[in-house]
């Protein structure tokens, strides 16, 4: 028997969607999510500019249908990391401000840890 397929989610409307596609609009590059058509029409939700847009689900391990099975601590890494990666992209003078406000995360969370202990 053939395995079904699950298709993703969409950002914006919750529904299931086929593909991300990108449409250049008055010279700039969009991204929709794809839903099929309808009377030959196609079904598009608008995402955000191309330049900008990241589709975040695989970056934080989000289910957003149940948000009671999420492993909030892997979510929670997995943001602080892509933070501390970005961070490097900023100007020069700007990492000292990100990196205290990792180590006020990294206090944070170490307040958090012993108050379970």
């Amino acid at each position: 028997m053939a395995e079904e397929k699950t298709l993703p989610l969409c950002p914006r409307c919750g529904a299931p969607y086929r593909s991300l596609e990108c449409k250049v609009v008055n010279g700039k590059m969009y991204v929709y999510a794809y839903h099929g058509k309808v009377r030959r029409k196609p079904i598009l939700c608008y995402l955000g500019p191309a330049g900008s847009y990241t589709h975040v689900e695989h970056i934080f391990a989000l289910d957003l249908r149940n948000l009671s099975d999420v492993d909030l601590l892997a979510v929670a890494y997995n943001a602080a990391s892509l933070y501390a990666a970005r961070a490097h992209r900023l100007p020069a003078e700007e990492w000292g401000e990100a990196a205290e406000r990792l180590r006020q995360l990294a206090r944070d969370i170490e307040m958090l840890a012993s108050d379970l202990a």
